[in-house]
């Protein structure tokens, strides 16, 4: 998927505040809806009161852009921006990131906290990680099978 990403985690933040800043998160926002801007646009992007100065903007597409998150090209006398990732693909690296960082601490600590969080948001997922953990299950041994 391109170049690699990087990104802080910050699990006492909320949604996509725990791996960007609030500019940051403002800017992808606005990138993931138009799909390329210039800073010009993504600034009429923001609502009235959100009070961002150009060159703010300026300075963080570009930090942005070495982070990865970004690619920009030139067109005239602007540079326009779009995301490297759309945001469900940004998403699944962020959790994989994440995941394999908590399992580093502790596997066994991470999977029952996650089981028993998503239990507790809904227990309807429970049956769906069950079935998720068979076919898994199934596709390894049709692969171990496939082997001899």
């Amino acid at each position: 998927m391109g170049k690699s990403l990087k990104f802080n985690f910050n699990p006492f933040r909320k949604g996509l505040n725990q791996v960007l800043g609030k500019l940051e998160e403002d800017i992808m926002n606005v990138l993931w809806e138009k799909g390329e801007s210039s800073v010009k646009e993504i600034l009429e992007s923001f609502p009235k009161e959100r009070i961002v100065s150009y060159s703010a903007v300026i300075t963080v597409t570009n930090r942005m852009t070495k982070k990865g998150l970004l690619r920009k090209r030139k067109e005239k006398k602007a540079f326009l921006y779009k995301p490297s990732y759309n945001k469900e693909q940004f998403y699944e690296i962020v959790s994989k990131a994440v995941v394999e960082g908590i399992s580093g601490l502790s596997l066994r600590s991470a999977m029952v906290n996650f089981v028993e969080y998503m239990s507790q948001l809904n227990p309807d997922k429970i049956e769906y990680f069950s079935q998720l953990i068979e076919s898994k299950k199934q596709s390894l041994n049709t692969e171990r099978t496939n082997e001899k």
